[in-house]
C-alpha cells in the first residue's frame, strides 16, 4: 500500500530535517537541550499561561496545586511525550534506512571532526532545537485537539501568536548558516554538506519504500490526558 500524500509529507518532515540530528540516538537529549533554549524557554512560558487558564480552579484547590506549580511539571509532562513522539516516529524511519544505509556515511561521519564543520554544526543548534519544539508542540496541540483535551493551544503556527513566532531562531540561523558557508574556504565543509544533501535525498527516498503508512505523530501523544488531569486539566465536552 503507498503513503498518501500526507503522511509522506509528515514523514519527511520528521526525517529530512537535518541528518546530523535524525540520526542521534538519544532524543531524549535532544528534547532537554532544545526547552533549555531560548526559544525552548519561551513555549513553556506560553504553556504555562495555557495551563493557567485551563486548570480547573475547584481541582486544583482539591488536589492542593498552586499556579506556580503547573508550569514546571507541564513541561516534564510535554517533554516525556515529545520524547515518545521523537522515539517513535524515528524507529520506523530508523528502520528503513538502515535496510537502505546511505554509501557514503562513514565518510560523511569522519568529516564531523573537522573544526569548520563541527562550527557549522554548533551555529545550526538553534535551528535543530527549534525545529524539534515545533513539531512536538504542533502534535500536542493536534492531540489535544481531536481528543477533546481542554488545554489552549501552545505552538504560535496554532495560534498564531505572532511574539512567540518572532523568538523562534530558525530563519535567523538558517541566514547565518549560507553566509558562512558562503564565506568558507573549507573542503571539508563543502564536501560535509554535499554529502549531508545527499544523504537527506537518500533517506527521503527510502522512507518513500515503506510498504504501510506509519503512526501520525500527534498519535504518540495517547494517554497525556492522563498526566494532563493530575494538573487538573479536564477532558471531553
Amino acid at each position: 500500500m503507498l503513503f498518501s500524500h500526507r503522511t509522506i509529507v509528515i514523514a519527511l518532515l520528521l526525517s529530512a530535517a537535518s541528518p546530523t540530528w535524525a540520526q542521534t540516538q538519544d532524543k531524549a537529549m535532544l528534547v532537554r537541550e532544545a526547552f533549555a533554549s531560548p526559544y525552548g524557554k519561551a513555549l513553556t512560558a506560553e504553556l504555562g499561561k495555557s495551563l493557567r487558564a485551563s486548570a480547573d480552579p475547584a481541582c486544583l484547590t482539591d488536589k492542593a496545586l498552586t499556579a506556580d506549580q503547573l508550569e514546571p511539571r507541564g513541561r516534564d509532562i510535554v517533554i516525556t511525550w515529545g520524547t515518545r513522539m521523537l522515539d517513535g516516529a524515528f524507529a520506523l524511519i530508523d528502520r528503513q534506512t538502515s535496510d537502505n544505509p546511505f554509501a557514503s556515511a562513514a565518510e560523511l561521519e569522519s568529516l564531523k571532526s573537522s573544526a569548520d564543520v563541527k562550527r557549522y554544526l554548533a551555529m545550526e543548534a538553534p535551528m535543530r532545537q527549534a525545529k524539534i519544539l515545533d513539531l512536538i508542540f504542533e502534535h500536542f496541540d493536534r492531540y489535544n485537539l481531536i481528543s477533546r483535551v481542554r488545554l489552549g493551544a501552545v505552538s504560535p503556527l496554532a495560534t498564531g501568536n505572532e511574539a512567540l513566532l518572532r523568538l523562534n531562531p530558525a530563519d535567523a540561523t538558517e541566514e547565518k548558516l549560507e553566509e558562512f558557508a558562503g564565506k568558507s574556504r573549507s573542503k571539508a565543509l563543502k564536501r560535509f554538506l554535499q554529502l549531508s544533501e545527499q544523504a537527506g535525498a537518500a533517506q527521503a527516498a527510502s522512507i518513500k519504500k515503506i510498504p504501510s503508512p506509519p503512526p501520525l505523530p500527534h498519535t504518540f501523544f495517547k494517554g497525556v490526558e492522563t498526566d494532563l488531569a493530575e494538573l487538573c486539566i479536564r477532558s471531553g465536552k
